[in-house]
């Protein structure tokens, strides 16, 4: 059977078994021939088309991808179109039909880019492609294209970003502003870039951002750290920024090292504590929360300098605030095994009242003796390795007495004091140690809170003791830790809201410790804590001090037995007698070993954009009114649940508001309060918000404290003035 096919636009594809005919001498030569010809241009098909309907011979029309591409595409000109078809070459005819603008793209160009959903991940895909690959016009006409489609999905917003990025250098200029190089506040998207960020983009914000280091004398970072990016970047900011001020030492600061220690690491701090020595700690304050302040902003950093540059002086220091505050806690510790002040900061009434939203998967890791000086290392590593996860509440808590891991670990796991633990399940699912559950938690169950126990970084601290490089085995295994977390991050299901705890059962001491403390008879050691029984008569604190020893009466303090705790840097001689020295130690109460991390962190979620301001004003011991003024400013409706207000003396008043707080919206609310707070007591008050997203993840506020109180017997006022 003949076959004849008139190809009249020379681009139909080629069928096996055809002869082609490209000429009239060619056509002339085979038509009567008997061959299956494909006959190629316009007019030598009309004069086929004429040669065969006057003999009865049976041809078809190819169809033709040009005027197909003319139909799709009636927005793209004929030489838009050449020039596609130029790069789609056989690959035209390979497409499935119908033909669309993503499939001529992936033809093209094959990227998952054009068949993802819209996401921030995928604008991200989309700015950095056309900034990498600067389209032609022929392919900017078909991303108009995929944008028109994309648009019922997206919002004003996002959709104009992608409408003005379809040029090079409009997409540069958009990566530069949402990577905080060029305006970060000019760029709708309020989460984080989510993607790896090209290598040059990242040495043009090095260079741009030295220029901005020196013209401010550094302080550019304390800019460019509240901008809404990438932490690889901040980190690099800090790097450059830590450069400058090692060649520029006096104009660094006290505030500068605290603001570039999230960023640093240990060796690279001390570098600065060299130039710079920290600020004694002042007085021991005598709330929780000021405590905390004090320990973080005070202590730790004057600490970490004087165990890194081992400053005699700067010890004997550290040894009196240590001993103030070992005997603080001593003093407060039973009050909050009842409910007192302390009560909310201890580690395993933490876990005991864990928020337990239905809607999500909380997955408690305890590093075991994760002190705070390991902790910045590891969230370091975390934010650097696990980018989908975001930090919702970086706080610290206070572990169990005694801080070692037979008593503070089972404490934590169940949410009781030590003495409880026999009689008490875990708070949540335990997961096996030393193995990573993320294959466990592919698919999660039912039950919402799992328990995993790393025995890092403590293990390599005691099998590493005498190594010199001791701080740099313990580095890698945090490193090492990190890229697990980022592993169970990537493996739990998407379609599960994942919430991951980091804490620690116990920290440990910054220093070394000699063995040189007898065992109480009838006890036992470990480290820095000896238990069994006293024999002694406990006064009505329940505890007592011999020999610069603290005795603890068991009962009083959650224990099953007394307890001994040196209140120096001492440890007790090995259960064999063993002597020496051992390199961060724990079983103490140094503030360091007591103080530790409460890291929440959560996957995929961008914190949102919240400004609290809490103001009003009152007469002591009278009735007033408090006015919240909240802006919401972004795009997703939130509701703001309560506020916590926390007074020096260490009460606290909960306000339980459950407002709504409308999408880019300011909203005020009125609250009223009786007795009005007393100067005295509003001086260092703070205000914590608790915000929830619809998603049901809550995420805490500093609010801004605007509150103003008169004594009513202020000099400066007549008493009287009611009697006349």
């Amino acid at each position: 059977m003949v076959r004849i096919v008139l190809d009249r636009e020379r681009d139909a594809p080629l069928i096996d078994g055809f002869h082609v005919v490209s000429s009239e001498v060619e056509f002339l030569r085979c038509a009567t021939e008997g061959l299956s010809l494909h006959i190629q241009g316009e007019s030598l098909c009309s004069w086929a088309e004429t040669f065969y309907r006057g003999r009865g011979i049976a041809y078809r029309e190819a169809v033709s991808v040009t005027k197909e591409m003319e139909r799709t595409f009636p927005g793209l000109t004929m030489d838009q179109i050449s020039q596609l078809l130029s790069q789609l070459g056989e690959k035209i005819h390979q497409i499935i039909r119908p033909l669309t603008a993503e499939k001529v793209l992936n033809a093209i160009y094959p990227a998952a880019l054009w068949s993802s959903q819209t996401s921030s991940a995928h604008l991200a895909e989309w700015l950095v492609w056309v900034w990498e690959n600067q389209p032609p016009s022929e392919i900017r006409a078909l991303l108009e294209l995929v944008v028109a489609r994309l648009a019922l999905e997206l919002d004003e917003n996002e959709l104009a970003v992608y409408q003005s990025s379809l040029e090079r250098e409009k997409a540069g200029e958009a990566l530069e502003n949402w990577l905080g190089i060029g305006n970060r506040e000019s760029f709708p998207l309020l989460n984080e870039f989510p993607l790896k960020i090209p290598s040059n983009l990242i040495e043009k914000a090095r260079d741009k951002w030295n220029l901005a280091i020196i013209a401010s004398h550094g302080n550019f970072f304390e800019q460019l750290e509240a901008l809404i990016i990438p932490f690889e970047l901040k980190k690099l900011a800090a790097k450059e920024t830590y450069q400058y001020f090692l060649q520029n030492s006096g104009e660094l600061s006290p505030q500068h090292i605290v603001q570039l220690a999230k960023y640093l690491n240990y060796k690279e701090i001390n570098e600065l504590r060299n130039r710079l020595a920290p600020n004694t700690p002042g007085d021991l304050p005598d709330t929780p929360e000021l405590i905390i302040q004090w320990f973080l902003s005070e202590y730790l950093p004057y600490r970490e300098w004087q165990e890194s540059f081992s400053v005699q002086a700067a010890r004997e220091v550290v040894l009196q605030h240590a001993k103030k505050f070992a005997i603080w806690y001593l003093d407060n510790y039973p009050k909050a095994l009842t409910g007192g002040p302390l009560a909310k900061w201890i580690s395993f009434n933490r876990t005991a009242h864990l928020d337990r939203n239905p809607n999500v998967l909380t997955l408690i890791i305890v590093l075991d003796g994760l002190h705070l000086t390991d902790a910045r290392a590891l969230i370091q590593n975390i934010r650097l390795h696990a980018s989908r996860l975001s930090i919702v509440s970086e706080d610290v808590v206070f572990s169990a007495i005694p801080t070692i891991t037979e008593f503070a670990k089972e404490a934590l796991f169940r949410g009781v004091p030590p003495e409880k633990t026999g009689s008490v399940e875990a708070v949540g699912l335990v997961l096996p140690e030393d193995k990573s559950p993320a294959q466990r938690l592919i698919n999660p169950d039912t039950i919402k809170v799992y328990l995993w126990r790393v025995l890092e970084p403590d293990r390599t601290y005691h099998h590493k003791n005498k190594s010199e490089n001791l701080l740099q085995d313990v580095a890698g295994r945090l490193e090492a830790e990190s890229l697990k977390i980022k592993e169970i991050v990537e493996t739990i299901t998407d379609q599960v809201l994942l919430q991951i705890i980091i804490t620690t059962d116990h920290g440990r001491l910054l220093g070394s410790s000699t063995r040189t403390l007898p065992v109480p008879v009838d006890m036992q050691s470990h480290g820095r804590t000896a238990w069994g029984k006293s024999g002694l008569q406990f006064p009505a604190e329940g505890w007592i001090e011999q020999d610069n020893v603290a005795y603890l009466y068991g009962e009083r303090y959650g224990l099953l037995s007394d307890t001994a705790i040196p209140l120096g840097e001492e440890a007790f001689l090995g259960n064999d007698d063993r002597t020496g020295n051992e390199a961060y130690p724990h079983g103490g109460l140094f503030p360091e070993e007591v103080i530790v991390p409460w890291i929440i962190f959560a996957r995929d979620v961008v914190r949102p954009k919240v400004e609290i301001t809490i103001s009003g004003e009152g007469k002591a011991r009278g009735s007033g009114t408090l006015h919240f003024k909240v802006l919401n400013i972004g795009d997703i409706e939130l509701t703001l649940d309560e506020v916590i207000l926390y007074f020096r003396n260490g009460t606290e008043k909960k306000i339980i508001l459950e407002k709504i707080l409308t999408a880019r919206h300011e909203t005020t609310i009125q609250y009223p309060i009786d007795p009005w707070p007393s100067p005295t007591e509003i001086q260092g008050i703070r205000g914590i918000s608790k915000v929830r997203q619809p998603n049901g993840l809550s995420f805490d506020y500093s609010a801004v404290i605007e509150i103003h109180s008169k004594d009513i017997y202020d000099r400066g006022e007549n008493i009287l003035e009611d009697l006349f």
